[in-house]
This record gives structure tokens, sequence and C-alpha cells, in this order.
């Protein structure tokens, strides 16, 4: 498993990217509509969904896979019924922020489990971002999604999400390997 980890470092990269540049845009257009916002969340969380997922597959670990299906029903949702979503974005943000903690927090606990001595250094990271997601759900269950603040703060952890993803990758792609590499 820790070689195709290894091997998919980009993946995670990927997904950290995509947090990156979604939390620049939302300091970018703070005073577009909250509809603005509710496109672009709805495509960010079906991206990282799609490579979530895909990682998960290629690595055969559950949690990722279980992850990144729920960002795909959440941003489908948030993209496909945009009335409904503009409603209830605050609570669909909070459950999609609740339940990717866990998954994080749950796979950084499973990936040091399975890792012993060096080689899963840095899988804190995974849970910084795993806690990180549970303080942002907590924060936006008390926010309302029409305060002026809310639009920093879902930009906030999106920037700080993606450093912490983009992070781990590139601390993975410095894993030494089980396997050497055939030619």
């Amino acid at each position: 498993m820790f070689d195709e980890l290894i091997d998919r470092w980009w993946i995670l990269a990927t997904r950290g990217l995509a947090a990156i540049v979604f939390g620049i845009a939302a300091f970018v257009a703070p005073h577009q509509t909250l509809g603005f916002l509710i496109s672009l969340f709805g495509m960010f969380a079906f991206a990282d969904g799609i490579f979530t997922m895909g990682a998960g597959l290629s690595l055969n670990w559950l949690t990722l896979f279980c992850e990144g299906v729920m960002g795909i029903a959440v941003g489908l949702i948030t993209i496909f019924f945009a009335p409904l979503t503009a409603v209830w974005f605050g609570e669909l943000m909070m459950v999609w922020a609740f339940v990717t903690g866990a998954l994080e927090l749950l796979g950084a606990y499973n990936l040091r489990q399975m890792a012993k001595g060096p080689m899963a250094r840095g899988e804190w990271l995974l849970a910084v971002s795993g806690v990180l997601s549970i303080g942002f759900g907590v924060i936006v269950a008390v926010l309302t999604s029409a305060s002026p603040s809310f639009i920093a703060i879902v930009g906030g952890y999106a920037l700080f999400s993606g450093v912490l993803l983009l992070a781990l990758s590139l601390n993975i792609r410095t894993w030494p390997r089980l396997v050497p590499i055939s030619a």
C-alpha cells in the first residue's frame, strides 16, 4: 500500500491545490453573491471527491474512498439543487466538514497503525486537517451563511486545509519505498 501511496502522491497534491484555489477565489470575490460561493463550493466538493475516491480505490483505502463518495454527493447536491442548497448551504457545509474531518482523523490513525518506524512521518498533517475540518464544521454551525465573516472563514479554511494536504503529499513523496523500483 505504501508504494502505491508514494506513486500517487500527486492525487493528494491536486486535492490540496484545488482547496487552495477555492480559498483564494473566496477571498478574491468576497462581495459576490452567495450563489457564486455555492457554485464554487459545489465544484470544489465534486472535484475533491473525485480525486479522493480515486485515491481510495487505487490504494484500497476505505476511509479515503468514503470521504470521496461524500464529497461527490455533496458536490452534486450543491450543483444540481442550487435553490435548495441556498437555503441549506451552511448545514450542508457543516455535515461535509464533520464527515470529512472524522474520516481524515480515522485515515491518519489507520496510516499510523499500518506503518512502523519512520515510514508514516507526516501522518499528523492528515490528523491536523481532520481536526481543522471538524473545527470548521463547528464554526459553520454557529455562523449563518449570509454573514460577511462566513466567506472569509470558508476561504481561510480552504487555504489552510489545502496547504496541509499539499504538505502531506510532498511528505509522502519522500517516503522510502518498501519494494525497489524495477527498470
